[in-house]
């Protein structure tokens, strides 16, 4: 005869996707999107991790190491990676928010993911060849010019920092009319005129270091906010670089359009 009830106990399986995988986006940028993804490959990207970011932002956990590399592509649809429970390491400066990561020693914030993924997305909309060029010339600054960052903020971190900076408080709120965008815009220019960020990052005090760091916010803004670019995957990208906001998480974040059959198999 049928038991009426089942006692089930759980089971936990650890599944491998690394064998069915295409590459990463890291890999694919590199050799697909040297100039740049189509924004509708971009938001395809948004959407597949931030799903996966949802789950876990709702338990409050942060994944901690959010980069292209831990992004692959497989079975038509790109994943999610590498989860904290199996490796607690993060790679730095691009994976961790500049302004949360100083805050509280060994605290992982969920920004940290916000930032990742935005560099993510950065690095897509750019292109590999751009921004591999933005990276280098960031860490070809010669830090002993200038005054060390305070506390846990390395040299480079801190070039990130001011750069966003740069790039979210130029955007022209005039032509591009998203109230949001608006907003962060207008905190960004606040932190550069801001006491606390001339504490933190001294070299900001230095008109020379302000304008090599305005000159790479320039290449991106040229890439980023060029005609035609989505409004949706603008906002998107800005929400989640705004360091002004270290509450910023995945089940707050302005969730881009996709329409059916957008991304074509050529875009791949």
């Amino acid at each position: 005869s049928m038991p009426h009830s089942v006692e089930a106990s759980p089971v936990r399986v650890l599944v491998s996707v690394f064998d069915h995988a295409q590459g990463d986006v890291g890999g694919l940028s590199k050799r697909l999107w040297a100039a740049g993804a189509v924004d509708s490959v971009t938001i395809l990207v948004i959407q597949s991790v931030s799903r996966g970011l949802r789950t876990l932002h709702a338990s409050g956990i942060p994944h901690g190491d959010l980069k292209p590399a831990n992004v692959l592509y497989a079975g038509g649809q790109f994943c999610l990676t590498d989860m904290p429970a199996l490796n607690w390491t993060a790679t730095p400066v691009l994976t961790k928010d500049p302004v949360a990561h100083t805050m509280i020693r060994g605290k992982r914030f969920l920004a940290n993911d916000m930032w990742g993924l935005g560099m993510v997305s950065l690095g897509l909309i750019c292109g590999h060849t751009k921004f591999e060029a933005v990276k280098t010339k960031l860490r070809g600054i010669d830090a002993a010019r200038y005054p060390k960052p305070m506390g846990k903020m390395d040299p480079v971190t801190s070039h990130w920092l001011v750069v966003v900076l740069l790039l979210i408080s130029s955007i022209d709120t005039n032509t591009l009319c998203i109230p949001a965008v608006e907003e962060v815009a207008i905190a960004a220019r606040r932190t550069l005129r801001s006491e606390w960020l001339g504490r933190q990052v001294p070299a900001t005090r230095s008109k020379a270091y302000i304008e090599t760091c305005r000159g790479v916010a320039d290449v991106l803004k040229e890439a980023v906010f060029k005609p035609g670019r989505r409004e949706d995957l603008i906002e998107t990208l800005v929400y989640c670089l705004d360091v002004t906001d270290i509450s910023r998480n995945a089940l707050a974040m302005p969730w881009p359009d996709q329409y059916d059959n957008e991304v074509e198999d050529d875009d791949l």
